[in-house]
Formats: C-alpha cells, sequence, structure tokens
C-alpha cells in the first residue's frame, strides 16, 4: 500500500468527519482518529538530534569492530569518531588506518520522512578527497539501517568477490 501525505487541515478534517459520522463502525473511526493524532504529534528538536546522534554510534561502533579499533567519542584521538550534530561535514570522521582503509564518507539519517534525493545530494557534496559516498539511513518500521551507495561503487565492491 502506499504512503499517503495529508496537511494538518485534512487531518482536521478527516478527524471532524470521522467524530461525527461514527455510524455502526465506531471501534474502526476510534483506532484511525487516534492514529490521525499521534501521526499531528512532532518530535522535539533535542530528541531528533538524539536518534540521529544514536544512529552514528552505531555506526562508529560497527566500524570499530570491523577494523578491531577502540572507539571512545570523547577521545579525541579516537580513529572513528562522530561529528556533533549541525557541523558541516560527513557524520562520522575516520582518521588514520581506519582512514586510509575504509573508502567512503558516510552521511547519516534517522527520519521517518525519507528524502532520498535530498540525502544523496548531501552526501555527495560532503564527500572527501578520493572517497565515495555512502547514506546509512534507519526508519523506524525498516527495521535495522540500510545502506545507499552509487552503483558504481558497489560493482567495484562485488568485483573483489569474483
Amino acid at each position: 500500500m502506499k504512503e499517503i501525505l495529508f496537511t494538518k487541515d485534512e487531518v482536521d478534517m478527516i478527524i471532524t468527519a470521522l467524530s461525527c459520522h461514527y455510524g455502526c463502525e465506531e471501534k474502526y473511526a476510534k483506532k484511525i482518529i487516534g492514529k490521525l493524532e499521534r501521526a499531528q504529534k512532532t518530535i522535539k528538536v533535542s530528541s531528533r538530534k538524539a536518534k540521529g546522534r544514536n544512529l552514528q554510534y552505531w555506526v562508529c561502533e560497527r566500524l570499530a569492530e570491523m577494523y578491531k579499533v577502540p572507539f571512545e567519542q570523547n577521545n579525541p584521538d579516537c580513529e572513528i569518531h562522530s561529528r556533533e550534530m549541525g557541523q558541516h561535514g560527513t557524520d562520522i570522521v575516520l582518521r588514520g588506518k581506519v582512514r586510509e582503509l575504509f573508502p567512503f564518507s558516510i552521511e547519516c539519517k534517522c527520519q521517518e520522512n525519507i528524502q532520498l534525493p535530498q540525502w544523496i545530494e548531501q552526501a555527495r557534496k560532503n564527500v572527501e578527497k578520493d572517497k565515495s559516498w555512502l547514506l546509512v539511513l534507519k526508519k523506524q518500521n525498516i527495521g535495522s539501517p540500510v545502506v545507499v551507495m552509487d552503483w558504481r561503487d558497489f560493482e567495484k565492491i562485488m568485483l573483489v568477490y569474483n
């Protein structure tokens, strides 16, 4: 099923219409009204930033495991570092051995409204010299984070396995 986007006024109109016309399906109308009201609630800025920061830390931890290096966010000498929210550049800062071995500049997005074209553009804009862009995104109903990358980079990776 496709997702449908409604404006706030449209949602208010649907809630009003359902409230006035329950009929014999009252429990279903209440259920729909509840979903619509929950969907109208917005997440606080601090909570949004925390979600993004948690995804960045998760990526840092996975990279640290892959390359057998420690990840200590508070250590400025750490080879893997999560960039502070709101700063320009890639979301994950790599140094030393990990920077040499890992071929990607990483952009992380943890949002419910997927804006893939804008995110890819941002990842391309922030790509570091001699690296390829990599987008890590997480959405509540898709499970574990997923990766988006340029097809040519995917082909290069696959050639290593063949």
